[in-house]
C-alpha cells in the first residue's frame, strides 16, 4: 500500500487522486529493450499498481506457451539470483542481465554453486530486476515463441476480466497501459490496431542512440495534454483598471501613506500591491504638469519606455532601504502588473466566442437548482 511519506514528492505534483489511478494501474510492456526497461522504471519508482513484461525468447525452456491461440501463461516475478546480478561489461540495459543460460553455464565450469537455478528467459529477468525497485508493485512476465503470433486482442481482454495477482496484495489492477518498446512494423500493427478495438491507450516508444521518438495512441475521447502550470500566465491583479475595486480600495483606506509611516518594520509589510498603486498616484503628479494641470487629463498608467523606467525610480524612491524591504524589491519586479492588460486565456475566450450570454444563462437556469434565481 503506498504510503503519503514515502510519495510526498509526487503527491505534491498530481495529487492524490493522481496516485490512486497509477496504483491501479497495469502496464504492459511488449519487448524488454533498454527503452522500454528504463521507461518502465520511471514508473515503477512512483508506484505503478503493477507490470506485465511480455517478450520472445530465444531459449524457451518451457515458460512459453501457444501464442497462436492466445493462451499465454502468466508468471510472478522470479526471486533475485546470482545469475541476475552478473553484467558484461559491453551490457547497455542495466535491467537485463546477459543470457542466463550462460551465466550458468560459467558458474558451474568455475566450480560455484548455482542453488539449483535454471535459465531465466529475458522477460523474466526484466521482471525480476524491476520489481526489486519497489515493494508496491507486483511483477509479472510472460515469454512467447514470438511477438509477432500473438493474438493481443485475446490476450488484452483475458488482463482486462482476469487482471494478473500474486496472492501478496489484496487489490489488483483495474486500469491497463500498454508499452511497445522498439518493435518493428509487424508486432506493433497488430497492437495498434488490439489497442484501439478495446479503447487501450498506447505508447510506441523508439530509440536510436541518442534520439528517439515516442508516439501516443489513446482511445476517444481523446486525452488533450496541457501544461498545467504555464510559465507565461501574467496574474490578473485588476491593477489596470480603474477606479479599484471596492475590496482594494479598502486595503488602499486601511494601510495610509507611506510616505508618512516612520515605522521601518510596517514599512516592510505593506503588501507590494498597495505600494504600487500609491506610486502610480505620485507618477501621474509628475507628469505632463506644465501640460495638463488638470489632473484628469494626465495618463493613468506609463505608456512608454521611458515613462514606465520613470515609475519604476518612484517605486524605488519610496523604500526607506530597497535592499532589506522585500515588498518593495517585488513591487520594482512585478511594476509591469501596472499597465498590464487584463486578459482572459486563449482558452476561456474560445469558450466565451462559442456562446452567447443568453444562452450561458439559459443553460444556467436550466441546470440550476429548484428555486435558484439567475439573474444576467
Amino acid at each position: 500500500m503506498a504510503t503519503t511519506d514515502k510519495y510526498d514528492r509526487q503527491l505534491r505534483l498530481w495529487g492524490a487522486s493522481g496516485q490512486r489511478a497509477l496504483g491501479e494501474t497495469l502496464v504492459v510492456l511488449v519487448g524488454s529493450s533498454a527503452c522500454g526497461t528504463e521507461t518502465l522504471k520511471n514508473l515503477v519508482l512512483p508506484g505503478v499498481g503493477s507490470i506485465l513484461v511480455l517478450d520472445d525468447d530465444d531459449d524457451d525452456n518451457g515458460e512459453s506457451s501457444s501464442a497462436e491461440t492466445g493462451g499465454i501463461d502468466i508468471h510472478p516475478s522470479p526471486e533475485l539470483s546470482p545469475s541476475l546480478l552478473k553484467f558484461s561489461g559491453e551490457s547497455s540495459n542495466f535491467f537485463l542481465p546477459p543470457n542466463s543460460k550462460k551465466i550458468v553455464d560459467k558458474l558451474e565450469s568455475n566450480n560455484d554453486t548455482t542453488n539449483g537455478e535454471t535459465p531465466l528467459s529475458k522477460a523474466a529477468r526484466a521482471s525480476a530486476l524491476l520489481s526489486e525497485l519497489n515493494p508496491d508493485v507486483c511483477g509479472f512476465y510472460s515469454s512467447v515463441p514470438s511477438l509477432a503470433a500473438v493474438d493481443f486482442t485475446t490476450f488484452f481482454q483475458t488482463l482486462l476480466a482476469n487482471p494478473p495477482n500474486n496472492h501478496a496484495s489484496s487489490s489488483s489492477s483495474t486500469k491497463l497501459l500498454v508499452i511497445s518498446a522498439d518493435q518493428p512494423p509487424p508486432v506493433l500493427l497488430p497492437l495498434s490496431h488490439a489497442c484501439h478495438n478495446l479503447s487501450l491507450p498506447l505508447l510506441a516508444l523508439h530509440s536510436y542512440g541518442l534520439l528517439g521518438t515516442v508516439r501516443v495512441q489513446t482511445p476517444p475521447p481523446y486525452h488533450f495534454i496541457i501544461e498545467s502550470k504555464p510559465s507565461h500566465t501574467l496574474p490578473d491583479l485588476r491593477l489596470s483598471r480603474w477606479p479599484p475595486f471596492d475590496g482594494l480600495n479598502d486595503v488602499l483606506k486601511s494601510v495610509g501613506k507611506l510616505d508618512e509611516m516612520e515605522d521601518s518594520k510596517d514599512h516592510s509589510h505593506v503588501p507590494f500591491v498597495v505600494v504600487l498603486l500609491q506610486a502610480l498616484e505620485k507618477w501621474r503628479g509628475t507628469v505632463s504638469a506644465p501640460f495638463n494641470p488638470d489632473a484628469s487629463s494626465r495618463p493613468r498608467y506609463p505608456s512608454t519606455f521611458a515613462a514606465k523606467q520613470d515609475f519604476r525610480e518612484v517605486v524605488k524612491n519610496m523604500a526607506h532601504n530597497l535592499n532589506n524591504e522585500l515588498n518593495f524589491e517585488e513591487a520594482v519586479r512585478e511594476a509591469h502588473l501596472v499597465w498590464a492588460e487584463g486578459r482572459v486565456s486563449e482558452e476561456v475566450q474560445e469558450v466565451l466566442d462559442r456562446v452567447t450570454e443568453e444562452e450561458f444563462f439559459t443553460a444556467a437556469a436550466d441546470d440550476g437548482s429548484a428555486g435558484a434565481e439567475v439573474t444576467p
